[in-house]
């Protein structure tokens, strides 16, 4: 989430805060929305969240959503509902930025964290 560009045949990755903005960023999303992730599913395009059930999370996911697409338009997202899950998807490159972006933010730590899921679309 730096003001960094990368490309790849039609892709762009390039979020649009700057440095010390995307610092700030990071922090919020430690401590907050992507403290709550209970289980990581690894896509074959990107990732997705899981989230509790019981609605808490709703309201800072749709804000986490409308944030990040004004920072980083490249990205695609899809809230699932039932247990609560957000997808994040994008080309390889994309998929390697959500990696580094948004996983080393978990609070979930190597030793605590589940299993990833298989592989889903």
């Amino acid at each position: 989430m730096t003001d960094s560009v990368v490309t790849a045949q039609d892709d762009v990755i390039a979020c649009l805060l700057s440095e010390r903005e995307a610092a700030i960023r990071g922090e919020e999303l430690a401590g907050g929305l992507f403290a709550a992730v209970e289980e990581v599913a690894e896509l074959l395009d990107g990732y997705g969240y899981r989230f509790l059930s019981d609605g808490s999370q709703l309201e800072p996911l749709l804000e986490f959503i409308a944030a990040e697409r004004r920072c980083c338009p490249f990205l695609t997202f899809e809230p699932h509902g039932g247990p609560l899950w957000l997808r994040m998807r994008g080309s390889p490159l994309v998929k390697a930025f959500i990696a580094e972006a948004f996983n080393t933010r978990l609070a979930l730590l190597p030793s605590d964290a589940p299993e990833p899921s298989p592989a889903i679309t």
